[in-house]
């Protein structure tokens, strides 16, 4: 019932946002009358340009120290030879940046800051609220190749930054970006989870097939809390239609201190109607060689045991759309999972979430 009623009141925002967008078209000259809506874009333009300023200041500072100038990066822009229709790609990064998946936000030279809110509802398991920051800083004329980063800071986790032994804590760091090699993207980054120093190195190197936009993506981990771990995807990527995307995604991860190998397989769909409304409809499969489970979990003496073989079924729908204002999103994600947790009864969920935007951004 907890979880119906936080559905109810996130769907009664949105729609009220969404209504208030509708007014705001219908009659421009009053949007334009009333102080408070000059007020927030006045208020978000002041700050998008804080952003934007900041971050060429110390990239400016930083490429002086390094020695580059401005045309030492003629090249920061240029793409792999291997790719040869563009339309693919850009299609493909398009639909990246709008959903702001994991890849989009590995590959970005965007500047921005984003602060999301929402909710997670289930109908096995309890509810989840979050208010995440995270922030993208690159700096394009130190040699294209410095990026400032802080991932996912929350109410939660803030606190723990300067905490050891903490596994919810925020990671803060700088990637650097080496130039391509033989079409090989790579990048370096150094930083802190909490106070436990991590470095990482992730390479990459997309190629054309006939239809088909082929990335295969390795990273590599330490740190001295979580040890060594390395993880590999493979993303297969196909326009259909004009508007549309079929992307097949491979994956497997070990880690030292975890038993066992993960894999995953993904198949995804996007399409958009419009530049500011995205659907997307995905099925996926999550397994690994030693997954440990509890038998008899409400006894007194609970045992784990290992499984191997697939542990999860997830079937997801995404529907996104840029509303109000452009730095302005409104995503809710209805899914179903099988869990082996919950002996593959169906778990219905929903996750509700609002995107602000702060910067220079897609």
């Amino acid at each position: 019932m907890v979880m119906y009623r936080g559905v109810i009141l996130l769907a009664l925002l949105s729609s009220a946002s969404y209504a208030e967008e509708c007014i705001v078209e219908r009659d421009s000259t009053v949007e334009s009358e009333q102080g408070e809506f000059n007020y927030i874009d006045e208020t978000h333009a002041t700050l998008s340009n804080t952003v934007i300023e900041w971050s060429e200041t110390i990239d400016m500072t930083i490429g002086e120290w390094l020695g580059h100038k401005d045309d030492n990066c003629i090249d920061c822009t240029a793409e792999s030879p291997n790719i040869t229709d563009t339309s693919l790609k850009n299609k493909v990064r398009s639909a990246d940046a709008f959903f702001q998946n994991r890849k989009y936000l590995n590959e970005t030279d965007d500047v921005f800051i984003r602060v999301r809110t929402g909710g997670f509802f289930q109908s096995k398991g309890s509810e989840d609220y979050e208010f995440k920051l995270r922030a993208q800083v690159p700096f394009s004329k130190s040699k294209k190749h410095l990026k400032i980063f802080i991932n996912d800071v929350t109410i939660d986790n803030a606190d723990n930054i300067l905490k050891e032994d903490e596994k919810d804590t925020p990671n803060i760091g700088i990637n650097y970006f080496a130039p391509e090699k033989h079409g090989i993207n790579s990048r370096y980054a150094v930083g802190f989870s909490g106070i436990d120093p991590f470095v990482s190195a992730r390479y990459n190197m997309p190629f054309q097939t006939d239809n088909w936009l082929i990335d295969p993506v390795q990273l590599f981990q330490y740190s001295l809390d979580d040890k060594f771990e390395e993880e590999t995807d493979i993303y297969f990527d196909r326009q259909f239609k004009e508007m549309s995307l079929f992307r097949l995604q491979l994956h497997r991860k070990t880690q030292e201190d975890v038993d066992g190998m993960d894999y995953a397989l993904s198949v995804q769909y996007y399409w958009s109607s419009k530049d500011k409304t995205g659907l997307g409809v995905s099925q996926s499969f999550f397994g690994n060689t030693k997954y440990p489970y509890l038998v008899d979990e409400n006894s007194v003496n609970p045992q784990i045991k290992t499984f191997g073989g697939i542990h999860n079924y997830l079937t997801e729908f995404t529907w996104r759309q840029n509303i109000w204002r452009k730095w302005f999103y409104f995503e809710v994600r209805p899914s179903v999972n099988f869990h082996k947790q919950y002996e593959y009864e169906a778990n219905y969920a929903v996750r509700i979430f609002f995107d602000f935007y702060f910067g220079r951004y897609n």
